[in-house]
């Protein structure tokens, strides 16, 4: 057996003698995976270097052969012990005969320095991740032998010597092996956690030491493995970059904390600087992202067992641009296909895998409500709800769930939005959930990686399964500075409106009031019969009957109990503006499948003419007829006229109102009209605006700015839909899949050149900016007015727009020098 085997030249049969780490890489490398290159030392070396140790106390005479022994309650001694080994490994010289192989493995890699990683290759499998230390050092040959001698002292210091001892293990068991591979300076590195539900992507820039030292908090991306798409994505908090020295003698801006036994730091070869400001946000922009999970999936496909990977991204000489590198791999010790490697939780426990609509973990019981059951008005306590969708039938029980299961669904649904901003976990994407989950079932729901398990009675929750989520990270630390983008939030809950009093940091008002939800809360609140009975017969209890209100009898408590939640909210945040949007019933339509709600104002004939000219429309997800309102929708809009006079009758002046689904400018006119004639066009403060969701207002908003729009607000969940002819409720829908597309940042940037032209303001209200941050610095360069994002939102969109504005701030300075 060799002392020395080039990770090209190890083959199957090596595995016992080379150690898993430089095992694993081979057989990538072998597979055509981009891997960085390296050598491995086997531990024949490192026996052949202690027998040649001069031991110079009576105690080391008879080491390794015969362990030492020591009390593990005087760390003091233990540590004596470990100093006066190491000290006297370094102080001896490895065997003549190995100078030149390691000056000819160095010589193959080309470098100026390296990395050594020390690990064990023994028959116990034991479980010692994290007790060695990688080591660094320069390439020339003295300076390798000092640091291959560094990484054998690995072996002997005290955490190790005491690791030996708590489990009895004879050191002259032990088979060390130590892995050695270049070390460059590197535009990003980081790994990845491998598990069959999700793929979590940790990274930083330049070299990985500042998240293996606990200087930097990683960026961290959520993938779905099934379909390689981005599940969630966090900015993480980095300070620290750490990049090979470009001589020796260069100095480092940054104490390096690191220490390695028989070496001062400054002759490292790694300098650390602090981050710039270009360098704020994430690490990996969308090209390089998308090339890293390529390269996962490519491996995973051949490799099930790998449950981690440790990447760079690195600028070869003989590369023409930047490629991912492969520097590190982990495996499951049997394949993860083997039934018996499974977890605890999945061989009692039956799991499904789907979408991640809204973070947090829940436990509770299953209640299965279908398209063909009557909709309960009382959930049982602790209740998940499974249900084919999250309909509009369903979000008035959401409030009295701990978490929801959906067979379909999307990011951007309403489901979806209100589930986040209630902070209940839920999960769609399940096929037959309702089949498969029963009512009763107690059921355990991950809305961080989209995971629900079915717990049998006799086993508890999996503890693995309550690991590390977003929503158990600590607050965003707030700086002191104000931003200058507006940040607002968008409510669609009462409940919602009472936490504005507790906000992690102050909002600059409500930028989307979504009127057609809290609407919803009071008519389930109602006890009122239906009006008309053969409505009960087609729709069943699923019906809410909007049109109730505009029987006379009923008005006077719709608008009393609409114009009392926004007064509270108008109050609490005043004179921070709030925008309330009118009645957007769009989705309810389509949710009683194609019946109008309007009914007490046309007879049932009409009606169901109006049902079959306009089905294919509805079920298309746009409004029937012609572009003009009906004259139902024009009796609702008139009462929440009444509804927003009765809140400046209040008080309350910083009520504005935002029209929905606005397709045509004659269309704004009627309600423009409406408005004008009522006594609110006797107040000065209040605004018309309209959404900016129909793909004819990029052409006509000119036209709409003459007909006296005040403003626009821009919904990119519906504008997305509508630009790719897609649907917003299916989970194809993922974030950042459409919103990076160069058609929808040019519509964006279209509409705020056109407002900012004009001089009226332009927000943006859609879920865009929250689900794909880095949208934020390019709406803040552009000159968005103001941005409104969910509750659960807003400290990571205040730090995004804290950190663009920073970055053109430093910008335009530089421009001006």
């Amino acid at each position: 057996m060799d002392n020395f085997y080039g990770l090209h030249e190890i083959q199957s049969d090596h595995r016992d003698f080379v150690g898993e780490p430089a095992f694993y890489l081979s057989q990538l490398l072998h597979q055509g995976h981009p891997v960085l290159p390296g050598f491995v030392v086997t531990d024949q070396l490192f026996w052949e270097f202690l027998e040649t140790i001069n031991w110079l106390e009576p105690r080391f005479v008879d080491f390794p052969e015969l362990s030492l022994y020591f009390d593990i309650n005087q760390p003091r001694q233990l540590q004596i012990i470990a100093q006066h080994l190491c000290q006297q490994m370094m102080d001896s010289h490895l065997p003549p005969s190995s100078s030149q192989p390691i000056q000819d493995s160095i010589d193959k890699l080309k470098t100026s320095a390296l990395i050594f990683y020390p690990s064990l290759n023994t028959p116990h499998h034991l479980k010692t991740s994290g007790l060695f230390d990688s080591v660094i050092g320069w390439a020339h040959t003295q300076k390798a032998l000092v640091g291959l001698k560094q990484a054998y002292c690995e072996f002997f210091r005290a955490k190790s010597l005491l690791y030996w001892q708590r489990y009895k293990i004879e050191l002259q068991n032990l088979r060390p092996v130590v892995l050695v591979q270049p070390l460059q300076s590197a535009i990003a590195s980081g790994f990845v956690e491998i598990r069959p539900n999700c793929w979590e992507i940790n990274s930083t820039w330049g070299l990985e030491f500042s998240l293996l030292w606990g200087e930097s908090h990683a960026d961290i991306y959520l993938i779905q493995p099934q379909t390689g798409m981005i599940q969630q994505q966090k900015l993480g908090s980095k300070t620290i970059i750490y990049n090979l020295k470009s001589a020796p003698d260069q100095s480092t801006k940054y104490p390096i904390s690191q220490k390695q036994f028989g070496i001062k730091n400054p002759q490292l070869p790694i300098h650390a600087t602090w981050i710039s400001e270009h360098q704020q946000g994430f690490s990996l922009n969308r090209e390089n992202l998308q090339k890293l999970i390529n390269i996962i999936q490519k491996i995973i496909q051949f490799n099930p067992a790998i449950t981690r990977l440790d990447w760079r991204l690195l600028q070869q000489p003989q590369d023409r641009e930047p490629q991912f590198y492969i520097v590190g791999a982990k495996c499951a010790k049997i394949p993860l296909s083997s039934p018996s490697i499974k977890s605890d939780y999945s061989t009692h426990q039956q799991h499904f895998q789907g979408l991640a609509l809204a973070s947090g973990k829940s436990k509770g019981t299953a209640y299965i409500l279908t398209e063909t059951q009557p909709i309960p008005s009382q959930l049982p306590e602790n209740t998940v709800l499974v249900v084919p969708a999250i309909t509009w039938n369903y979000l008035p029980l959401l409030k009295q769930t701990v978490a929801i299961v959906a067979e379909k669904g999307g990011m951007t649904s309403h489901g979806a939005i209100v589930a986040r901003e209630l902070g209940i976990p839920a999960v769609c994407g399940i096929m037959n959930a309702t089949i498969k989950i029963k009512t009763g079932e107690s059921i355990f729901v991950d809305g961080n990686y989209g995971e629900v398990y079915v717990i049998k009675p006799e086993h508890l929750v999996d503890q693995r399964v309550l690991k590390w989520s977003f929503q158990e990270q600590k607050p965003i630390k707030i700086p002191t500075y104000i931003n200058s983008t507006p940040l607002m939030v968008n409510i669609s809950q009462s409940s919602s409106i009472q936490r504005l009093h507790s906000l992690p940091l102050p909002i600059d008002g409500v930028g989307l009031f979504r009127s057609e939800l809290i609407a919803l809360e009071i008519l389930k609140r109602s006890e009122y019969p239906t009006i008309n009975s053969w409505i009960s017969q087609e729709i069943g209890d699923k019906s809410y009957d909007f049109n109730k209100w505009i029987l006379h009898q009923k008005q006077q408590k719709f608008i009393q109990e609409m114009a009392e939640l926004i007064d509270q909210m108008a109050k609490i945040l005043s004179p921070r503006p709030v925008y309330y949007r009118a009645l957007d019933l769009r989705e309810i339509e389509q949710s009683v499948s194609g019946f109008n709600y309007f009914y007490p104002l046309v007879d049932y004939r009409e009606s169901q003419n109006r049902k079959l000219s306009s089905e294919n429309s509805i079920n298309r997800g746009t409004f029937p007829v012609s572009d003009s309102p009906s004259l139902e929708r024009l009796v609702l809009f008139d009462l929440e006229i009444k509804i927003l006079l009765k809140v400046y009758e209040l008080g309350d002046k910083n009520i504005h109102l935002i029209l929905p689904f606005i397709r045509s400018v004659e269309e704004f006119t009627i309600y423009k009209n409406r408005i004008e004639a009522s006594q609110l066009s006797h107040y000065p403060e209040f605004q018309v605006w309209i959404m900016a969701e129909v793909p004819s207002i990029l052409f006509l908003l000119p036209d709409y700015l003459k007909a006296g729009v005040q403003g626009i607000s821009i919904g990119t969940n519906d504008l997305t839909k509508l630009l790719f002819g897609i649907d917003r409720n299916q989970m194809q829908v993922f974030p950042g899949l459409y919103e990076s597309n160069p058609a929808f940042k040019k519509a964006i940037k279209q509409l705020i050149e056109i407002a900012k032209t004009a001089n009226i303001p332009c927000s943006i209200c859609g879920d865009a900016p929250a689900l794909y941050p880095e949208l934020i610095e390019d709406l803040v360069r552009w000159g968005i007015t103001s941005i409104s994002v969910n509750l659960d939102a807003i400290e990571s969109t205040y730090m995004a727009i804290a950190k663009s504005e920073k970055q053109i701030s430093l910008e335009t300075s530089r421009h001006h020098l």
